[in-house]
């Protein structure tokens, strides 16, 4: 019973870290080193005072088979390198247990963040801005459309580590 309070701790700074990095994207599309680094570091403390076992390396294997397609999503342009670090970091905390629900979350969140995005993007493209005597629509100026997926990969974590302070 002593570890309970340690280890809620860690899962709660998880948390921050992770509501950090998705308002960070959300506001400046980058998610901060310092946060994935923190989720990582946060990580082998956890297993430590942990009052259940931890299944560490099965974590680790899944976090490096999460690292290696994504790293691929980086390297054709479509996922960012804050996007990489940040899901292998939580895919540790996710586990064995988690890691399904984790990504079907994500995936959900990230479709519905995809569909604001673009109606955001479609209502400001159709806008009518007017200078002076000329009046031009904001499709004359296409902007493209970014996406902040931490926010997707922040819900889908956090809500792995809500079920990790359930127990």
């Amino acid at each position: 019973m002593s570890h309970v309070l340690p280890d809620h701790f860690l899962i709660l700074c998880f948390l921050m870290l992770l509501a950090w990095a998705a308002c960070s994207d959300a506001i400046e599309f980058t998610i901060p080193n310092l946060a994935s680094v923190g989720l990582a570091l946060l990580y082998p403390i956890h297993v430590l005072v942990s009052p259940i076992p931890v299944a560490w390396v099965w974590a680790s294997l899944i976090a490096t088979a999460i690292f290696i397609p994504s790293l691929a999503l980086f390297a054709s342009g479509s996922f960012g390198g804050g996007d990489v670090k940040l899901l292998s970091a939580a895919a540790l905390w996710a586990g064995p247990k988690l890691i399904l629900p984790m990504l079907l979350v994500m995936g959900l969140a990230g479709g519905v963040l995809a569909l604001v995005v673009w109606a955001a993007h479609r209502m400001r493209r159709h806008r009518v801005i007017t200078y002076g005597d000329v009046s031009l629509t904001g499709a004359a100026y296409p902007s493209p459309i970014r996406l902040p997926y931490g926010v997707a990969i922040a819900t889908g974590a956090g809500l792995a580590g809500l079920r990790l302070l359930s127990g």
